[in-house]
Parts: C-alpha cells; structure tokens; sequence
C-alpha cells in the first residue's frame, strides 16, 4: 500500500478524513473500544451530538495519517503502533472488527498483534489510565 494512504487509528476529529471508528466504553481504569459497524455510520452524523472539543471524550477517530506531522511518526513508522504492541497486553483473543483495519498503518506496520491491544486505545486517556498514558507518549515527551 502507498504510504500516503495510510489511516491513523488514533486521530482527532480534526484531521483529514476523520471518522468515528468506535465508541468509548468501559470505565476510566479500564477503557474499551466498541467498535463501529459499516451499518451503524451510514446514518450516523456524530457532529450533530457531539462538540468537537468533547468529540474524543465519546468516540475513537481514524483518519489519513498525517506522517511527518505527528509526533508519532519518526520519519517511517508510527511509533504509537510499536508502543502499544510493545507495552499494552492484549486484550481480546481475537481480532476486534474493524473498518479501518485494510488501511490502518498500526496494522500494516506491527501485524495483527497491535489490533488485540487496539480496544484500549483511547484519543483522550482518562487521568486514572497510567500504563495507557506512558504507551501513548511520544519518547521526546517522556
């Protein structure tokens, strides 16, 4: 796939091409994704519920990667992907459904294995997810 046209799974309702892939559930110790279905956002216009600021509090974006303007992005892979993969346990047995898992640079960069850790991505971590928030954190930022 052409670089370009990879898809962040963790964006802000602000960037390019952004769409609601999921909605937050849980609890604030322990968030999860319940993923959208191609059904549930035909009809589905998450402006006319949601302010744009309270927007990551609610759902989990996708949208086009934006690559070199992303803290994430050490100039050839998303470094988001690797630390979750890297430092979150996974947390299904299989691979969630998922709409933007044929463009999703997470799962063209780490595999599968990033998609079974993938539910507990939250945009926004809730204050009382420590282990989310230092996955989450760019390295510079550390």
């Amino acid at each position: 796939m052409n670089a370009a046209a990879y898809d962040c799974p963790s964006a802000q309702p602000d960037m390019t091409d952004a769409r609601p892939i999921g909605l937050l559930s849980g609890s604030p110790t322990e968030v999860r994704i319940a993923f959208f279905k191609k059904e549930a956002l035909q009809a589905f216009d998450w402006r006319a519920h949601v302010s744009d600021a309270d927007a990551t509090q609610v759902l989990r974006f996708g949208a086009r990667c934006e690559e070199k303007r992303c803290g994430h992005f050490d100039g050839h892979s998303c470094q988001l992907g690797k630390r979750v993969r890297d430092d979150l346990d996974p947390v299904v047995d299989h691979l969630p459904p998922c709409l933007l898992r044929p463009s999703c640079r997470w799962h063209a960069e780490r595999g599968p294995s990033v998609c079974l850790r993938c539910p507990q991505v939250a945009t926004m971590v809730p204050p009382a997810s420590a282990l989310a928030a230092i996955a989450v954190t760019p390295a510079e930022a550390a």
